[in-house]
């Protein structure tokens, strides 16, 4: 065979390999590739307001069409009214059993912020909004992870001029994607007469979810949980005394009208009976850390309408 031949051949295998080798567009991307355009974290990790509304180049921001192929195409669809949102990425770490990606979301008047859960193989499992700064309502939300997986989400709202309420809510999230709520703190600036319910936007289709007043100063709000077996719940009371108490968490139906709950860091728990409009609550284990010591989570409370 001689040279000239040898030559042809090699740059026809050359063309060959050129043409059907990378292909163009998003499948060209694998999502090792797509995740390498995030920058490598570790836990603990925080995302601050500040952090999220730093300004992102054009260069840096997310094909759409990766959006649907790694993770889901109405990935933010339900928080934005405007179609014309841009995606940018910000950090990837991994857990125990999950892997976490997160992702700035934007169009001109709010920013947000998703963290997305994959198993181990690289699956989508799931997004949670966990920040986001802007748009009408005057309030912004930022969140972090703890080393041992405990997602906090925490939501500053300016109640009026000068005043602003600041609710944490504690998550868990499992190995399927899934998240719990497991406590809620609400802090800050409280408004004399004017009680803020870190719960009260939360679904409330079973027949007990509702608020249980007792006075203009105690409250117990119910809501939906994840399942039919449990419910969301937060207790807050003012006595004349001067006693206060505040507690939420996570309880469970262990009757068709009965709940419980036990707290997993104290010893504290909490009996509910509903009956009709009715809702009593009883003290069953030492609940000294979430109110005074001279009073108790105890007594009757009416359904509100």
């Amino acid at each position: 065979m001689n040279k000239l031949l040898i030559a042809a051949l090699a740059l026809g295998l050359f063309a060959s390999c050129k043409s059907g080798g990378k292909k163009s567009g998003a499948d060209a991307i694998t999502f090792k590739e797509f995740r390498q355009s995030f920058a490598d974290s570790k836990l603990p990790y925080k995302l601050t307001p500040e952090a999220l509304n730093k300004a992102a180049g054009d260069s840096s921001a997310i094909d759409t069409a990766l959006i649907s192929q790694f993770l889901v195409d109405t990935l933010a669809k339900a928080d934005f009214p405007s179609r014309k949102v841009s995606y940018y990425p910000i950090a990837s770490f991994s857990g125990d059993k999950i892997n976490y990606l997160v992702i700035k979301a934007a169009d001109k008047n709010s920013t947000a912020a998703y963290l997305c859960v994959f198993d181990k193989k690289d699956h989508y499992l799931n997004r949670i909004q966990v920040a986001k700064t802007g748009g009408r309502e005057n309030k912004r939300e930022y969140f972090s992870i703890d080393s041992k997986e405990m997602l906090k989400i925490t939501t500053e709202t300016e109640v009026t001029p000068g005043h602003t309420a600041t609710t944490e809510n504690f998550y868990s999230v499992e190995a399927d994607g899934t998240s719990s709520l497991i406590m809620t703190n609400s802090t800050g600036e409280a408004i004399p007469g004017q009680l803020f319910n870190p719960i009260d936007t939360l679904p409330k289709k079973n027949k007990f979810s509702a608020d249980y007043a007792s006075g203009e100063n105690s409250i117990v709000s119910i809501r939906d949980g994840k399942d039919a077996k449990s419910f969301l719940f937060f207790i807050s009371f003012a006595k004349e005394s001067g006693c206060k108490g505040e507690i939420s968490g996570t309880g469970r139906f262990t009757a068709a009208n009965k709940g419980e709950f036990q707290d997993k860091d104290t010893e504290c728990g909490i009996a509910f009976q509903f009956s009709g409009t009715k809702l009593t609550i009883k003290e069953i284990g030492g609940c000294g850390a979430y109110r005074g010591v001279r009073c108790l989570f105890e007594g009757g409370f009416t359904k509100k309408k």
